[in-house]
């Protein structure tokens, strides 16, 4: 997959960031204090973040490179690209109750982490915040996952979670230090952009792993 695609993913998609990964920012230990402070602690928690992004995306490089050495690739890509445009059309499908109910008990558990966190009067805590909330799914890192699950490497992608992580950056950092910047109604009429480029990465999905499987060749990485 094209690495500019994560970092748009990222971009577009940090406007829905701001209502789930929004709270967390803002309540960052240390957000009375002064300019300074309080963007030292917003770049450390962000940097958290995009570590995580990254790591992970490593972790699923290992998986995506067990799928091409067992053949598989082209057909996981075919499928991950039908799941995300399913998801981003019908964004409140149902989880099977097992399903949600390791999410849940997963997300309880790093939310739980998180608030321990807060107590914290650690300058560098806000960084541990983010290593975190790196870890709390939500469908704009799963669709950037499964992108960066059929790249060729390990290391694009991580480098391609990277990027995703470095699109969000500027809104989440302005949250830190402008949490009014963006009105909800603005919001709510960006917000849909992200979906449609979530769609967009799901038919670039599709069409890399019908052309591999034809014989044609991609500049897709």
């Amino acid at each position: 997959m094209e690495l500019w695609t994560g970092f748009t993913l990222g971009l577009l998609g940090s406007f829905h960031c701001i209502g789930m990964c929004g709270p967390i920012a803002l309540a960052i230990p240390g957000q009375n204090r002064s300019t300074g402070a309080m963007l030292f602690r917003g770049i450390l928690y962000n940097l958290g973040r995009i570590l995580t992004y990254a790591f992970i995306g490593f972790v699923f490089g290992i998986l995506g490179l067990g799928a091409t050495i067992a053949g598989y690739q082209n057909a996981l890509s075919i499928v991950l690209g039908v799941l995300v445009i399913a998801f981003a059309v019908f964004p409140h499908i149902k989880l099977p109750a097992k399903v949600n109910s390791v999410y849940t008990d997963f997300t309880t558990r790093i939310t739980r982490h998180i608030s321990g966190l807060y107590k914290s009067n650690s300058r560098f805590s806000s960084f541990f915040i983010g290593l975190l909330n790196g870890f709390l799914p939500c469908g704009f890192v799963v669709t950037a996952l499964a992108a960066a699950l059929i790249t060729s490497t390990t290391f694009y992608s991580a480098l391609y979670m990277a990027l995703f992580g470095l699109g969000t950056l500027p809104v989440m950092l302005m949250m830190n230090m402008a949490p009014g910047f963006i009105s909800p109604k603005l919001r709510s009429k960006l917000r849909p952009f992200s979906s449609y480029f979530a769609i967009i990465i799901g038919l670039l999905l599709i069409w890399r792993g019908y052309s591999m499987m034809n014989g044609g060749h991609t500049m897709m990485h």
